[in-house]
């Protein structure tokens, strides 16, 4: 989702992440992969892929250049996804009822997502177990 505004977190930004080069990886629930909107067009928006989701909808992940899984939620079936509101489907140009990311950018964030999607869920934080360490987190942090 949106970050605060920033150079990178903002529509029309000036900052860029640039597309990776085709890896042929196929998604898979628990997949997490930067949102674009063409090419060389990633922020610090990300999308996961959640538990339950079609074929169909699997098969058009990594169509796009922008689209290449950069990691993964550890036992994506018995994790916290598996919690998170999804009555809202996908975004409406995907087919579902879920934001419009256009609207995101033009009605103040957090203004529109509250209003109009009052079931949305926010991910607080997250760790890179690697880096952190699953020894070095409390119970209270997982």
């Amino acid at each position: 989702g949106p970050a605060p505004p920033s150079p990178t977190g903002r529509r029309g930004g000036e900052l860029t992440i640039w597309d990776d080069f085709p890896k042929g990886i196929k998604f898979e629930p628990g997949y997490m992969s930067f949102a674009g909107s063409g090419h060389d067009s990633r922020t610090t928006e990300i999308f996961i892929v959640n538990p339950g989701v079609s074929e169909a909808q699997l098969r058009m992940f990594g169509e796009n250049s922008w689209e290449t899984p950069f990691a993964t939620v550890l036992d994506v079936d018995n994790s916290a996804l598996r919690k998170i509101y999804s009555g809202y489907g996908d975004m409406p140009h995907f087919g579902g009822r879920g934001p419009d990311s256009a609207r995101i950018y033009e009605e103040h964030g957090y203004t529109y997502l509250s209003k109009e999607f009052p079931k949305l869920d926010y991910i607080d934080r997250c760790y890179v177990v690697d880096e952190v360490g699953l020894s070095d987190l409390s119970a209270g942090d997982l």
